[in-house]
């Protein structure tokens, strides 16, 4: 994350920029629980579950123009896969040799598919790890968003009644907006 915000400011400087105008968001889908544990519990059964794992396959066959349905899920996938699709989002998935079954690898690539960091814990552990990341990468926020975007209002709750007082307790987030002040004006501000 430091050396992608580092890459960000290099090249809005060579492009005449002020980097400090360009706002770097890290994507982040937190899992928040009343407990650490009731957050761990919760992530994997989101991981695991049969839905999840053929969302993130279906996602990952559209970019990278491989069909994943082809593959059995307790199987290693084969060896070198080959793509004129995105080929990131391959290289992100496959663990070429660690004999990890393609159930396996979606699960342990989850995360990674939908968040720079994991974040999983109760509101004020999380919080916590969003200010200490901030602290130690740099860059100026992140955008929260859910696995595969499934957005429901318990997580929109859980969000905005647990993560944001926490946040906000931080001083990692604002109280309030500016009124009148347009998305970018909000977003230079803080």
């Amino acid at each position: 994350m430091k050396e992608f915000r580092a890459d960000v400011r290099k090249h809005a400087e060579a492009a005449g920029r002020d980097p400090d105008d360009v706002k770097v968001l890290f994507c982040v889908t937190p899992t928040l629980g009343e407990t650490e544990q009731d957050a761990r519990d919760k992530h994997q059964r989101m991981i695991s579950s049969p839905q999840f794992i053929h969302d993130i396959l279906a996602e990952t066959s559209a970019l990278t123009e491989i069909d994943f349905a082809q593959f059995d899920l307790d199987k290693p996938l084969p060896y070198r896969l080959e793509t004129n699709g995105e080929q990131g989002s391959l290289d992100q998935l496959q663990q070429w040799g660690s004999g990890k079954t393609l159930r396996e690898l979606v699960m342990d690539a989850a995360g990674g598919l939908v968040s720079s960091v994991e974040l999983v814990g109760t509101p004020d552990q999380v919080a916590e790890r969003m200010g200490e990341v901030m602290e130690e990468v740099g860059g100026d926020g992140f955008m929260l968003t859910t696995p595969v975007l499934r957005l429901n209002r318990r997580w929109v709750a859980e969000v905005t009644d647990g993560l944001v007082p926490a946040l906000q307790r931080r001083g990692l987030t604002r109280t309030a907006y500016t009124p009148g002040h347009t998305l970018r004006q909000n977003l230079a501000e803080f």
